[in-house]
């Protein structure tokens, strides 16, 4: 963390301010000494968001037939939808889905992450939009971020599949909840079986993922068969933007 509590400016170059550190690696690099983790320092710097449904019990609704091909080397059925409209750069932290209604006749369950550098939003038929909320009491900063989240249509020729994961090789079970890490340390596994009928709690290791001024994330579900009912979620998700 730095030695000042006001949030810095953007530099689109190398910051070499400082001097020459006083304890370094032979790559130059600092050696400093955390006071609190990351998400802490950024949440009182200003640099945290979350965001969620807007009423507990109210959820939301996806795609009828999230299969495997609308989503293969570029997004089009999106679940979650971040563009960056801002001047600074976000970095997703994680995303979290709890499933109340069952995406009906899918034999797995799976999700795709996309980012790309389109310069516009990647929206063509929005769906829910969020309100992102600063975890700083006194809400200091003003975020970029559009959060576009259920049964969100888009489109990108420039998009990078970043991730791709299983998460559940059978249908999804009401109250199931899939949390996606993105960039964080290897999650241990529950040691719960994901087959059957039984509730899973998954926790999904995903690569990190930063979004750029004028880019897109989007987290896809991504089944191998068609569904006649779309799932219903309750979804939260957290990012730091600086």
């Amino acid at each position: 963390m730095s030695v000042f509590r006001t949030r810095p400016s953007l530099g689109e170059g190398d910051n070499l301010n400082g001097g020459v550190p006083q304890r370094g690696s032979w790559y130059g690099d600092q050696y400093v000494v955390p006071i609190a983790s990351p998400r802490q320092a950024a949440s009182e710097e200003g640099s945290y968001w979350t965001a969620h449904n807007a009423v507990q019990g109210t959820n939301i609704t996806g795609h009828v037939a999230p299969a495997l091909a609308d989503n293969d080397d570029t997004p089009t059925k999106a679940l979650v939808h971040i563009y960056n409209s801002g001047t600074r750069y976000i970095m997703v932290d994680f995303v979290s889905l709890a499933i109340v209604v069952v995406n009906a006749s899918s034999t797995a369950t799976g999700f795709v992450a996309f980012v790309d550098n389109a310069g516009a939003t990647g929206v063509t038929t929005a769906a829910t939009v969020l309100t992102p909320t600063n975890t700083r009491g006194d809400d200091p900063f003003a975020t970029g971020a559009v959060v576009n989240v259920g049964a969100v249509v888009v489109a990108s020729t420039t998009a990078n599949k970043v991730g791709q994961q299983v998460v559940r090789p059978v249908i999804a079970v009401t109250l199931d909840q899939y949390h996606f890490h993105f960039g964080q340390a290897p999650v241990l596994s529950t040691g719960l079986a994901l087959t059957g009928t039984a509730v899973a709690y998954v926790h999904v290791n995903m690569p990190p993922v930063t979004v750029q001024p004028g880019g897109n994330f989007y987290l896809c579900e991504s089944n191998p068969s068609g569904a006649t009912t779309a799932a219903t979620y309750q979804i939260s998700l957290g990012y730091i933007e600086r």
